[in-house]
């Protein structure tokens, strides 16, 4: 056997299988390689769809949800809201302001609470329909929600203030129209 391995030795029947045995490593490394450059190729070039919202469809979904709160009277809007409502529009995401991301949402709400009514209950309740609302619809994860109670008035005050509101509006038109 040791006259064998040592013929083998001379004549180079070892280094040929030692070459051979380097070659088909060598093959199964490029073909491993050319799997994994393929696989990246593929990966690169498939097309992903993405479903988005623009930060006012949140808005409105948001400001709606938050109405159907017992001891919310009104969304307190800013000075734009303001200026829509006088000119008889009705801003649907007044006292609204999202943040949307792909996956999430923080939403940030003005209130006129009723008087009477718990604030951090409302607060509970308004965060549960929020979530639940812009969830359910968007697939959207709501973080985070802030709410600011920048008024509290009863439900008749609250009336006969947006009564009023509406009266010096047509006022206004009806003075408008006469010049």
């Amino acid at each position: 056997m040791a006259n064998q391995e040592k013929y083998n030795e001379i004549a180079g029947v070892n280094k040929k299988e030692q070459e051979k045995k380097i070659e088909r490593e060598q093959r199964r490394e490029d073909a491993i390689n050319n799997f994994q450059d393929n696989f990246r190729d593929d990966r690169e070039q498939a097309h992903e769809s993405k479903l988005t919202f623009e930060d006012s469809v949140i808005e409105k979904i948001a400001s709606i949800a938050c109405q159907e709160v017992p001891g919310v009277l009104d969304m307190k809007g800013g000075f734009f809201s303001g200026i829509s409502e006088q000119f008889g529009g009705r801003s649907l995401t007044k006292g609204i302001s999202a943040d949307v991301g792909e996956k999430e949402a923080a939403i940030d709400a003005s209130i006129i609470l009723e008087y009477g009514y718990s604030a951090p209950k409302v607060f509970e309740e308004l965060k549960r329909n929020i979530a639940q609302s812009v969830g359910q619809m968007t697939g959207l994860k709501v973080v985070e929600v802030n709410v600011r109670v920048d008024d509290v008035m009863t439900k008749k005050e609250y009336e006969i203030k947006r009564r009023n509101t509406r009266n010096e509006d047509s006022n206004y038109e009806q003075e408008s129209s006469l010049r």
